[in-house]
């Protein structure tokens, strides 16, 4: 399938700080992309990468076959919309006159436009209201930043923590939004979230970034799969238990959280708790859970930060 963008070997520094050392990514027209990883990780100094705002010190990245060094970058960029950390909305200005501006910008002024793409993210009515944007909602707010970003008909659209503040309807009206326009027009999504339960909702393809680093790139189905059972041990001695695993068991497949023992991976129950109980360590209780997109997340990180 065709790749929208394509990331090889960036880096980017801060005087002497590293902040990207070596990213790798690669999204395929059609996703939705959802950029996973903490605070300071470096996912919106990748997107300030991407929409033209840095530069990068070393390596390259494509955008719709166009490379970075290249003067048809400027082209490629014409079909991208991004939304990085706040909608550029003025907020003493109604929506119809934010759009009729933003509409001026990108070509010229033209009110069916305008009023298409407000129909397009549920927020025709306000195109006759005088209300300024700054009485609307946070989620409001958010679905007029993305009717500003359509009206230059973007390919691909980049969104940095859309979800983040939003009241559980919003978060909603948002996640429906990014579905509508991915499934009927197409558009290609890179969505920066933490909020992992309702990036599984959406997306298609995950990038978990660590320390400046993709440590993981994976489909949907490949997470869903890797979400698997681990076994979790209640013990009063959770360290002597994860040192006596760790003989037989990847480094990366055993986590202390809670005060228990969780062990991913395919192991046998009978061989471990013979090894417990041979050890004199006393077992307060023993479950056997499936993980979730958020557990499999702190997983990948935790391995990551042991690197």
């Amino acid at each position: 399938m065709e790749s929208v963008l394509t990331i090889q070997n960036v880096v980017k520094k801060y005087g002497s700080k590293t902040v990207l050392s070596g990213v790798n990514m690669n999204i395929k027209k059609g996703d939705i992309y959802g950029f996973v990883g903490e605070n300071g990780s470096g996912k919106t100094t990748v997107i300030r990468l991407i929409t033209g705002l840095i530069r990068a010190n070393g390596g390259e990245f494509s955008l719709f076959g166009a490379d970075s060094r290249s003067p048809e970058i400027y082209a490629a960029r014409k079909k991208v919309g991004a939304i990085v950390e706040t909608p550029s909305i003025y907020l003493n200005m109604s929506a119809k006159d934010n759009l009729l501006m933003q509409s001026e910008l990108v070509g010229k002024k033209d009110e069916e436009k305008c009023k298409k793409v407000l129909e397009q993210v549920g927020l025709l009515d306000l195109y006759s209201e005088k209300k300024q944007a700054g009485n609307f909602s946070l989620g409001m707010r958010q679905r007029l930043g993305i009717a500003m970003a359509l009206l230059g008909e973007p390919e691909f659209i980049i969104l940095d923590e859309p979800m983040n503040g939003l009241d559980p309807a919003g978060i909603v009206e948002i996640r429906e939004l990014i579905l509508k326009l991915n499934r009927e027009n197409g558009i290609t999504f890179l969505i920066s979230s933490h909020i992992l339960t309702e990036l599984e909702l959406v997306a298609t393809t995950y990038g978990i970034i660590s320390k400046g680093k993709i440590v993981r790139e994976i489909t949907a189905e490949q997470l869903k799969n890797e979400c698997r059972h681990y076994l979790e041990i209640f013990t009063d001695e959770p360290e002597k238990v994860k040192e006596l695993l760790g003989k037989k068991v990847k480094e990366n497949d055993l986590m202390i959280i809670g005060g228990a023992v969780r062990v991913f991976g395919e192991v046998d129950l009978n061989e471990v708790l013979g090894d417990i109980i041979g050890e004199n360590i006393k077992l307060n209780k023993v479950n056997t859970v499936q993980s979730s997109i958020e557990e499999y997340y702190l997983s990948i990180l935790g391995g990551a930060k042991n690197a």
